[in-house]
Order: structure tokens, then C-alpha cells, then sequence
């Protein structure tokens, strides 16, 4: 059920208290994540990792689809990737992009020191330029996009044509942070910027069954069609 208010999208009922107590329940901290966080304040790298809830919500999803084989644009620290591998098992396998060579490295020690080292494959450089190489290992059951906002319809297209059908699309920062709708471009975000957000969300929804999850960034899911899906 919902009131008026929390329909209309001008009030709620969260509260930092509430996502306090949702994440300590949900997603309780643990050695490889603190980790992962651990290295973006030692290295001085931007805290611009997904939430522990959004990290809760995308481990169900992969568990929900028994992935096996993950693709993700946007590595950072490894944090993301982490909760990604705690559903693939010991026999998946991640294949993530990383535009720097200096956040490689360091998620590179962050998936060694937590004991999946040989699951994952850290493709360094732009993304747009590893789409050749992954392609020789689809398809894939879900690609995670949270990478460079002006390349989600690009990473998109490619996931749907690369993934299997049932498969999964999963974006973080959909919501464009605020900009995706009703919110002039300015100096922080540019008009091109917004066109390709909403060029992602006009891509998912067409090919798509999906969803746009309300997390205060906007986790959007779109399932491949394709064999009962």
C-alpha cells in the first residue's frame, strides 16, 4: 500500500536511521568489503561505490538468475564486484572494465586478498574498447553497468546483444544524479550527458522487461525476453 504522499513522490518514510538498520540486517559488513572501502580512503580514490543496499539488491538478482558469467563497466575499488562474485560461486566467473590503470590495480589486490583472484579478468582501459575481447567469451547472464553515464546506451545495446535470453541488464545512477528529468544541464552535467541517460532508460524499457528500482540513485533491471522470460 501507499498514502498520497509517498505515491505523489514528495515524502517518504526512510530516514538515515531506517537505512542503517536495513543494511546492518541486509548487508552486514564483512572483511573483503571493508576492505574494498578501505583502499578507496587509502589511495585517496573517489567514495563513489554503489550503496551495501544497492550491493544486497544486485547479489539477490545474480543468485535469483543463477549467474555464472558477469560482465561489469566500472571497477573502482573492487567493491561492486565483490558482492557480485559472493553469487557467482566458486566455479563463475566476472569479467570487469576499468577505465584507470591506477583503480585496477588496486581492485586487482582487493579480489586477490578476498580469494578470487582466478574469477576475475580486469580489462583496463576505456570500456568501448574491451567490448571486442569480451565478446569472445558470450554469452553472458547480466552485465552491470555503472561506468561513464554518456556510454550507457552504448553498454546496453551490447549487453542485450551479448547476453543470453533471461539475462540481465543492471544500471546504477539512473536517476542521472537529479538530472535525468525536470532539471536544466549546468555546468556539472551537460545536456548530452542527460540525453544519453534517458536514450538508456528509452532503450531498456522497448527491449526489455524492467524496472526502475526507487534507491536514492535509481538502480535500474531489465530481463532479456527469450525462453519463458
Amino acid at each position: 500500500m501507499a498514502d498520497d504522499t509517498t505515491r505523489s513522490g514528495t515524502g517518504g518514510y526512510s530516514s538515515l536511521a531506517i537505512r542503517d538498520y536495513i543494511e546492518s540486517l541486509y548487508s552486514p559488513p564483512a572483511n573483503d568489503l571493508t576492505d574494498a572501502v578501505g583502499e578507496l580512503e587509502r589511495t585517496d580514490m573517489p567514495r563513489i561505490q554503489i550503496s551495501p543496499t544497492d550491493g544486497s539488491i544486485l547479489r539477490l538478482l545474480l543468485q535469483m538468475i543463477r549467474a555464472k558469467r558477469v560482465v561489469e563497466f566500472g571497477t573502482l575499488s573492487g567493491y561492486s564486484g565483490l558482492w557480485m562474485l559472493r553469487a557467482l560461486g566458486v566455479d563463475g566467473h566476472l569479467w570487469t572494465c576499468e577505465y584507470s590503470s591506477r583503480h585496477a590495480e588496486v581492485a586487482r589486490g582487493v579480489f586477490e586478498r578476498a580469494g578470487y583472484g582466478s574469477q576475475v579478468t580486469i580489462l583496463e582501459g576505456d570500456g568501448r574498447e574491451s567490448l571486442k575481447k569480451l565478446e569472445a567469451h558470450a554469452p553472458f547472464d547480466a552485465v552491470f553497468i555503472d561506468a561513464d553515464k554518456s556510454g550507457y546506451p552504448l553498454y546496453a545495446r551490447w549487453a542485450f546483444d551479448h547476453l543470453r535470453p533471461g539475462g540481465l541488464i543492471v544500471a546504477d545512477n539512473t536517476y542521472l544524479f537529479g538530472y535525468l528529468a525536470g532539471r536544466a544541464p549546468d555546468r556539472n552535467l551537460d545536456q548530452r550527458s542527460i540525453e544519453a541517460m534517458q536514450e538508456f532508460h528509452v532503450f531498456l524499457t522497448s527491449h526489455c522487461v524492467a524496472a526502475c528500482l526507487p534507491t536514492p540513485d535509481g538502480l535500474s533491471v531489465g530481463i532479456k525476453p527469450g525462453n519463458g522470460f
